[in-house]
């Protein structure tokens, strides 16, 4: 039945969508590590800026700039060969590059080692999402296609979730004692061992995923005479987003801004540390519990909601469900590090997480949609490249900024954070929705030539 049937494997066999939702809980699990890896870092400034002897900003160059540029800048090659190549293969590469760098954070000394190592995060981060946006668009249709996405990327907040819990916890539980003997690695610091116990599990994973059958491409009718262009191409790219630039502005630059506001969350732990005086235990509780609970229910109600709205004709849902979200998120971001105690604080995480979980859902959904067929991931990998140049990079370093020239406090970080999302959260809305229009008329003519 036409119901039962999602993609078709590489060998021309049929796959099921039960096939197609067992691939998207693999990815999700692999989603899950890239931000378990990514996000362990958060709960150990205090630590790592003491043994290295760093400011914030340099510290924001570790959870950003060094991660986020390169993260982005590899991310646009590597939408390419995921155009091309098999997936599976681009993304088993990738996990298992990523873990060995986590884990060889944990033997780094000073701060340009450190900076080198989570450059490699970042480059293996990069194979993830354009080659599994592109999998999983073959793998459902567009009525699908947002559940689909919505459970893949329930990974970030689980895995941001488990990297606070079980990190505060290790740390909590050793730092008493930081100075720990490994043998054959000798005295390290908790911080070493926190990077190493993290980092080499993901090893497994990229074996799973290298199991998965790789499914063959859909060709749209309207795609059809572009699907065989070759090579990478910036001309080729910029031609498709300029036609549609008011568009392209949302997709790209809106998301982006609205992502500065998610990815402040690297120095949440850190704002609990330094305003209440709590242990990395009980702020990796805290900040933990909100990302495992608050995340993925706000990444599931965007997939499950915007795929009752295209079925009843709302073709925008995705675009005009993340503006949405934009300006649900303003008001709870302002005002959570300004409450009057830490749990609070972390009441006001909960709607943080909700509406933080829209983007990663419904950006991707809609640029599968309108993208065409040889510039699927390339156009998912331009989505990263902009969330990362923009939201990863000036996420935690605009904070950090204003707490070192600005404010030149380092327990002004209350302060940062909230002014930091008031000048961003209209921004980010405002660009979100200038481009509603342009998008349904790209639908438009997709699924006009689909029809014809």
């Amino acid at each position: 039945m036409a119901d039962d049937t999602g993609g078709t494997a590489a060998t021309g066999q049929p796959l099921s969508y039960r096939y197609g939702w067992y691939t998207t809980g693999v990815l999700m699990l692999a989603y899950t590590f890239s931000f378990l890896d990514r996000q362990i870092l958060n709960l150990m400034v205090g630590p790592i800026k003491a043994d290295l002897a760093i400011t914030d900003v340099q510290f924001a160059l570790l959870t950003g700039g060094a991660f986020g540029i390169f993260y982005t800048i590899m991310g646009l090659p590597i939408g390419w060969m995921a155009d091309r190549y098999p997936r599976k293969w681009i993304i088993s590469t990738g996990i298992a590059l990523w873990s060995l760098m986590t884990a060889l954070s944990g033997l780094t000394r000073t701060f340009p080692q450190l900076m080198l190592a989570r450059i490699g995060v970042g480059v293996g981060e990069a194979t993830l999402s354009p080659s599994a946006y592109s999998m999983l668009s073959d793998l459902f249709d567009k009525t699908r296609l947002p559940k689909a996405m919505s459970v893949y990327t329930v990974g970030i907040y689980i895995g941001a979730g488990l990297a606070m819990i079980i990190g505060g916890t290790v740390v909590g539980a050793i730092e008493k004692t930081p100075d720990i003997v490994v043998p054959l690695l000798g005295e390290m610091r908790s911080w070493h061992v926190v990077f190493i116990v993290v980092g080499l599990p993901g090893l497994l994973v990229a074996l799973w995923v290298a199991t998965l059958t790789e499914p063959v491409r859909r060709v749209r009718p309207a795609d059809a005479a572009d699907a065989q262009a070759a090579g990478f191409s910036l001309p080729r790219i910029w031609k498709f987003l300029a036609s549609y630039p008011l568009m392209s502005v949302s997709l790209f630059l809106g998301s982006a801004m609205f992502s500065v506001m998610s990815y402040t969350d690297a120095w949440f732990p850190e704002l609990f540390i330094r305003t209440w005086g709590w242990g990395p235990q009980q702020t990796g509780f805290v900040n933990g519990a909100a990302s495992l609970i608050a995340g993925p229910l706000g990444m599931l109600a965007a997939g499950w909601w915007s795929s009752r709205m295209i079925q009843n004709g709302q073709g925008d849902a995705c675009l005009r469900l993340t503006a949405y979200a934009a300006a649900g998120i303003a008001l709870p971001a302002v005002l959570m590090p300004l409450m009057p105690n830490g749990y609070l604080m972390g009441v006001l995480l909960l709607p943080l997480k909700f509406f933080g979980g829209f983007t990663p859902v419904l950006i991707p959904t809609a640029i599968q949609m309108i993208a065409p067929a040889a510039l699927r991931a390339q156009l998912g990998a331009v989505f990263m490249f902009t969330v990362g140049i923009v939201g990863v990079s000036l996420g935690p370093i605009l904070p950090a900024l204003l707490n070192d020239y600005v404010f030149r406090d380092e327990n002004a970080l209350r302060y940062s954070l909230s002014v930091a999302s008031g000048i961003i959260a209209p921004i980010a809305f405002g660009l979100l929705f200038i481009g509603m229009k342009q998008f349904r008329r790209r639908l438009a003519e997709v699924e006009g030539a689909t029809s014809a």
